[in-house]
């Protein structure tokens, strides 16, 4: 009943807090020259297992207030909380899918289909001709060898049978903001 006691974290706001903590170490990892692809993947797994610790921390806490109406919001119940957190964190089954499959060391897609994960490169966009001249990913290693120093690294989001993807620093940084506002939704912001 003391997580303090092992993490220092007392509340599902201060676990937040640390899921703040990861996205700055992605941004960085991402905004860094040159940029590297694999602090940029590692960085990328720690905020979605930070994340879904997160979500692991404020359904407790959830569970335990509709046990106890004492301490309870009484505008949200269990069931309107798992309802808001899956209208206002979209990503969140894709977040999960990638923890638990890096906790797990298997491919675990639940909720999030076919779901793909990997670095990208991202470039200005003086250089989409040359990345779309190139034939392989030698080439496409070489090109972003050459302009190191403006391409960057992230990780994309996608479904396998979709083409499409959503840069992580966008799927992400959404998260973040939605869950700041379920928290405050369900009375678990602190000041």
């Amino acid at each position: 009943n003391r997580p303090e006691l092992l993490t220092e974290i007392r509340s599902p706001w201060e676990k937040f807090k640390k899921v703040d903590w990861n996205f700055s170490r992605y941004e960085d990892a991402i905004l860094s020259r040159p940029c590297n692809p694999e602090e940029v993947m590692f960085c990328a797994i720690d905020f979605c297992i930070a994340m879904d610790s997160l979500n692991d921390w404020v359904t407790k806490a959830m569970k335990q207030a509709t046990r106890n109406p004492v301490n309870s919001n009484e505008d949200v119940s269990f069931s309107d909380f798992e309802s808001l957190l899956r209208e206002k964190v979209v990503w969140l089954p894709a977040i999960q899918a990638i923890a638990n499959t890096a906790k797990h060391g298997e491919y675990r897609d639940t909720g999030w289909t076919d779901g793909v994960f990997k670095v990208a490169p991202f470039y200005p966009e003086n250089l989409k001709q040359a990345f779309d001249a190139c034939e392989d990913e030698m080439e496409i290693f070489h090109l972003i060898h050459n302009h190191r120093n403006v391409v960057w690294w992230d990780a994309s989001l996608r479904q396998a049978n979709n083409e499409a993807a959503e840069p992580a620093y966008i799927a992400f940084g959404d998260s973040l903001d939605a869950w700041e506002e379920v928290l405050e939704k369900v009375g678990l912001k602190e000041d």
